[in-house]
């Protein structure tokens, strides 16, 4: 992730969890900053153990496990490379998506 105001890298620090029962997944109150200039915000994020279903080029479809271990489809808008989400859904790998303020920012 690259700064919006300078391009230098961005660091994500979850700081503790939030209580969202209507959420499938642990949220954090995050803190976004980055490590050459001042850029600092808070969000919210988490992560997901998935596989790509289906993508366009503004929403991806990711198939996971809630916590309780039923089967969970979800949308989310992203900026994730179209040619890794095609990759992705061809193979069916399991990877880890990270989620900020409900958009798919990266794979881990």
């Amino acid at each position: 992730m690259k700064c919006p105001k300078c391009k230098g890298k961005l660091v994500l620090v979850q700081v503790e969890p939030i209580n969202d029962a209507e959420n499938a997944y642990v949220p954090y109150d995050t803190i976004i900053e980055c490590t050459s200039c001042s850029f600092k915000i808070r969000a919210e994020s988490f992560t997901i153990l998935g596989s790509v279903k289906d993508f366009d080029m503004n929403q991806v479809e990711i198939g996971s496990w809630s916590p309780s271990g039923s089967r969970v489809l979800s949308k989310y808008e992203h900026i994730i490379d179209y040619d890794l989400l095609k990759s992705l859904k061809d193979s069916a790998e399991l990877v880890e998506f990270l989620v900020v303020d409900d958009q798919v920012v990266q794979v881990i």
